[in-house]
């Protein structure tokens, strides 16, 4: 059962904030992501380990008929449910757009080209977008028999341009339980990486899919743990480990400081064993 949290109903919240806030909550590493409060509806069914593109991915049979399995790199490769909740997104991103207006940060003009990362467990999907001026992660919640759709999106520009934290950036991780249990996580890496692995932490492992600078992984009967320090690992194309992170961690708790070629430091605290930051490109 993929448990979320619930915000406050929808009357204790001004208009369209709730999503925004949902949206928000699948970019941290701690938290699980929150949906409107309507009837629930358990997504507990059968479940069969597949194999797409050598990524084990997770079919389930939903009480209310939807079976997802998808994990997919780019718009080519988008199930019709994904398709949709994409579809969705841009729309919400457009109503967002058109309520703000002006804006004193670059705007972050989205279509479905800019589509990098999508994943989809039973009814539910996340889809990621990034492009030269920024990204944004969005939410979806399918209509279902007694629901309608729901879920949000959030755009921002890139903090610091083309340059990551070494050769990878988490940018959404979402689990079906708190700090734990199967993980859906996204992001991009830099051209050094050719190999991205989580280790669970108890001998198991996941191979992540990467495809023009993006990255994306799902576990399948996981059980992942934060104590047991599950980490993503990233390798060269010689297969020499070039990273080691653990998953759960904020980037704002990074274990060391990333600096330009200038020697500024664009990411994490100063320290004395900073590293150099990487160029991203897609």
């Amino acid at each position: 059962m993929i448990e979320i949290v619930d915000l406050p109903a929808e009357r204790d919240l001004p208009p369209r904030v709730e999503q925004k806030i949902r949206a928000k909550l699948v970019r941290s590493a701690n938290r699980r992501p929150a949906r409107k409060q309507r009837p629930r509806v358990a997504l507990i069914g059968s479940m069969l380990l597949v194999v797409v593109s050598g990524v084990a991915a997770v079919k389930w049979d939903a009480l209310d008929g939807r079976d997802a399995q998808v994990l997919a790199l780019g718009s080519g490769e988008l199930s019709p449910m994904q398709r949709d909740a994409a579809d969705q997104c841009l729309r919400w991103h457009a109503e967002e757009k058109q309520r703000e207006g002006v804006q004193a940060r670059p705007e972050v003009a989205l279509t479905l080209a800019d589509l990098a990362v999508a994943s989809e467990r039973g009814s539910h999907s996340l889809v990621l977008f990034m492009n030269d001026i920024g990204y944004a992660t969005c939410d979806v919640q399918a209509a279902g028999w007694n629901r309608e759709v729901s879920g949000g999106i959030a755009a921002d520009p890139w903090p610091h341009g083309t340059w990551l934290p070494g050769p990878l950036q988490r940018l959404s991780l979402t689990s079906t339980n708190f700090g734990g249990g199967d993980v859906t996580v996204s992001g991009r890496v830099s051209q050094r990486v050719h190999r991205l692995v989580l280790e669970h932490g108890d001998g198991n492992t996941t191979t992540a899919r990467l495809a023009g600078g993006a990255f994306g992984l799902m576990t399948a009967g996981a059980h992942l743990k934060i104590d047991r320090r599950p980490q993503l690992v990233s390798y060269d194309e010689h297969g020499a480990e070039i990273d080691r992170r653990p998953l759960f961690q904020p980037e704002d708790q990074l274990e060391h400081c990333y600096t330009t070629p200038a020697g500024k430091i664009i990411y994490g605290k100063p320290k004395t064993n900073c590293r150099p930051a990487e160029a991203w490109r897609r």
